[in-house]
């Protein structure tokens, strides 16, 4: 433990609003500091306790940091640099820091003040204050325990990227925003709930609750929050929740519709039919339609795919919640335990200098996992554990890039090109089907060797291949629709010069 110093922070809550929500203990210590002629320092001297205090309090020395809110362009460091200020000025002399509020309700900068005074070594102690939470929720009608409102901090908010917001902000639970202290504040606010509700979703403006006359709740609808001077130091905003099928941008919302498909008996007849095994077509084809969306280079196609593939994820674990075998919640956990573990050097005190190590590591702390498994790896071949499901391209390649490994490989590009030449020569020789077969298995298992030595996927060469043929092909239909002629009638001398010209085409 960190050894602490003479020197302090005491932290003091001035209550919501009004002079008369001041607690007797924070009066008294403020009534020490000004007979000690010590300066306090208040977060933002924007507040109503403010004036009734330096006329209470005469002998008052204050200073705030309201200048940092005008100056900061950069809202994640405008409490840290509060915290650092504060903190860097307690390791000379004891210091008090007051808040409006109490200390420890919507108040990042008392959490980053205490984290700082922590790894200085540096006391505290907080007094506490009435927060704004029980004047706001009395104007507002609302018990936020009964509700399961969400708190957040606005500067907090403003600072997230859109895909951190799903993580932060529910949107079929209430939400109060505290501290949203002024219009451009109130613009990054708008901006960040818009990734989940409608821009004419209407919530309200809380006001200087707790200030008697200047208490105000304003209503509008989203999109309007900045286009006003309402917000200020004592403004929260209440943002109703929607619901849950309106929140089409909410993870949750996924495991609640594939939930509300299967469940008996007013779900989808057809939802509900469904098993791990007569859901397995559908996760091959839907990987399958992501793949082909990858290769056009269309991304509003890929988001819809994609979406079409994590509800087979969500299906699978809904199958299995009903039949008590994992939930969603354990797939969650499986994937994120497992990369976690698995990246060391970015989530450990491992070192790599290059991919090839991080391919290393993985391959190593799978073999330690399966070994604590009860594995037995000196047993296991080699050509295990590749899915059989896997298309045979891949397959072929996956196995010969393993027993590579082990030094069964060809040595040179013109033995590969040999072993080809001997592969279409047994071909030629094969009297039967089952022979032909054969040999048109091994040529096809060859050419992918072949791939693999110019580092290119087979898989992915067939399919493109296949879609550049798809392409001719169908020039070659357009052309003979505009020559008003049927594709059977075309010889095949005029065969070939409809698909030279279909190449030049595409």
């Amino acid at each position: 433990m960190t050894e602490m110093t003479h020197s302090g922070i005491i932290i003091v809550g001035l209550g919501p609003g009004g002079i008369q929500d001041l607690t007797l203990e924070a009066r008294r210590v403020l009534l020490e500091a000004a007979e000690g002629e010590q300066i306090v320092y208040f977060r933002t001297i924007i507040h109503p306790t403010v004036e009734p205090l330096k006329q209470d309090i005469p002998k008052l020395r204050i200073e705030s940091f309201d200048r940092l809110y005008d100056e900061s362009e950069d809202w994640s460091m405008l409490y840290q640099q509060i915290a650092t200020e504060i903190c860097d000025r307690a390791q000379e002399q004891s210091i008090l820091y007051a808040v409006p509020g109490h200390p420890l309700i919507g108040e990042t900068s008392v959490q980053l003040v205490l984290q700082q005074a922590r790894a200085r070594g540096i006391a505290t102690r907080i007094v506490s204050g009435l927060s704004f939470i029980e004047p706001v929720c009395n104007m507002l009608s609302l018990d936020p325990f009964e509700v399961g409102a969400q708190i957040v901090d606005a500067t907090n908010l403003a600072t997230l990227r859109p895909d951190e917001l799903a993580g932060h902000v529910i949107p079929t639970v209430p939400l109060m925003v505290v501290q949203v202290y002024n219009r451009r504040l109130a613009t990054e606010v708008k901006l960040a709930l818009g990734e989940f509700y409608p821009d004419e979703w209407i919530v309200k403006l809380v006001r200087a609750a707790g200030v008697g006359e200047d208490e105000a709740v304003l209503e509008m609808p989203l999109y309007e929050l900045d286009r006003n001077n309402f917000a200020n130091h004592l403004s929260t905003l209440y943002v109703p929740p929607v619901g849950t099928l309106a929140a089409l941008r909410a993870p949750e919302t996924l495991r609640s519709i594939t939930e509300r498909l299967r469940r008996e008996p007013d779900g989808c007849p057809w939802d509900r039919q469904q098993t791990h095994e007569t859901l397995k077509r559908y996760v091959i084809e839907e990987t399958y339609e992501v793949v082909e969306a990858l290769e056009e280079q269309n991304m509003d196609k890929l988001a819809e795919e994609l979406g079409d593939l994590l509800l087979q994820v969500y299906l699978h674990a809904e199958v299995a919640r009903q039949s008590d075998e994992f939930t969603i919640g354990d797939v969650y956990e499986q994937i994120n335990a497992k990369l976690i573990r698995r990246h060391p050097h970015v989530f450990g005190d491992a070192e790599v200098e290059n991919a090839g190590q991080v391919v290393q590591n993985w391959d190593a702390i799978k073999q330690q996992e399966r070994a604590s498994a009860g594995v037995d790896i000196q047993q296991e071949s080699i050509l295990d554990r590749v899915p059989q499901a896997t298309p045979a391209l891949m397959v072929a390649q996956e196995y010969q890039k393993r027993v590579a490994k082990s030094g069964f490989e060809f040595t040179s590009l013109p033995d590969v090109y040999a072993k080809i030449k001997e592969e279409m020569a047994e071909i030629e020789a094969a009297t039967t089907l089952e022979e032909q077969r054969e040999e048109i298995g091994d040529l096809l298992f060859i050419t992918a060797k072949l791939a693999r030595f110019f580092k290119i996927d087979a898989e992915e060469a067939l399919r493109l291949a296949n879609r550049k043929f798809q392409q001719r092909f169908q020039s070659m239909e357009a052309i003979a629709h505009e020559e008003e002629r049927l594709l059977t009638s075309y010889s095949t001398a005029e065969w070939e010069v409809l698909w030279a010209r279909a190449k030049t085409s595409v």
